[in-house]
């Protein structure tokens, strides 16, 4: 918690031309953001989940096969089973206060 996962999924939403505010979907568990040119964000919280809902399941596969869509998923970790075949995991890793280290990994 803290480590700057909704800060780094507004940078997302800035290159994706969303003018909305970015908020942290931990109790609706999915918020979806339309920016320009049909690009859409779809961003997922999992903090709150121990076992994957079919219903969050759906969403989130529905949203890897968006084309013109980009899937942020915080504590990813606990959907390994549901990732796409090919994927970019970003780790993000405590420096300090206000500095984080982040370990991309394409996969």
């Amino acid at each position: 918690m803290g480590g700057g996962k909704t800060q780094f999924a507004k940078g997302i939403a800035l290159g994706l031309g969303i003018k909305e505010p970015i908020t942290s979907p931990t109790f609706t568990y999915e918020n979806i953001y339309e920016g320009r040119d049909g690009l859409t964000l779809y961003h997922f919280d999992l903090y709150r989940s121990d076992t994957i809902d079919p219903d969050i399941r759906d969403m989130m596969l529905e949203s890897f096969t968006d084309k013109k869509g980009v899937t942020v998923v915080e504590w990813a970790d606990r959907a390994k089973e549901f990732w796409p075949k090919h994927y970019t995991l970003i780790d993000f890793k405590f420096i300090s206060e206000n500095e984080r280290k982040l370990d991309v990994k394409e996969k």
